[in-house]
């Protein structure tokens, strides 16, 4: 569950306050959508939960199941699972789909220490994702993203 309190951000480089008491509960497995104006602190937000610099927590807080996100580093949350979504992901020449997603896999299940998932396994497991997301077969096969469609990006980027 993601939870957010009372959160006060300013940018670090000048005294211009973004974020006036933020309240936010999520629970696993809903859906949510921050929808505002320009300027209303939308990616404020986001870049603050995700650890990009720039920005000052003056006042609230912000748990992961529990966990005080604003006290780790950006690797330490991706690997919580809180992460940003690239809004146009970007294409990787010469990076095969199938190494990407299983070096993203196992630095994960290091993360969580546990054993990396040996090819047969992984290759197993991502074979009933890529189905689930309507993922075709061949672009695991293709390098991370070139020649995708939008559509087959954010499917990709969601594998």
């Amino acid at each position: 569950m993601l939870t957010i309190n009372n959160l006060h951000v300013k940018l670090e480089a000048e005294d211009k306050v973004i974020l006036k008491g933020v309240d936010l509960v999520i629970e696993p497995g809903t859906v949510h959508a921050i929808m505002g104006p320009n300027g209303s602190g939308k990616s404020t937000l986001s870049y603050v939960l995700s650890g990009r610099d720039g920005y000052e927590v003056t006042d609230g807080s912000a748990t992961l199941d529990g966990a005080d996100i604003l006290e780790m580093e950006p690797e330490e949350r991706a690997a919580a699972g809180l992460f940003l979504a690239f809004q146009y992901p970007v294409e990787i020449p010469g990076v095969g789909n199938m190494t990407f997603l299983r070096t993203a896999v196992n630095a994960q299940r290091k993360a969580r220490g546990q054993e990396e998932m040996s090819a047969a396994d992984f290759l197993k497991v991502i074979r009933e994702k890529a189905k689930t997301l309507q993922i075709d077969a061949d672009m695991l096969k293709r390098p991370v993203n070139v020649g995708f469609s939008g559509g087959e990006k954010k499917r990709n980027e969601i594998l």
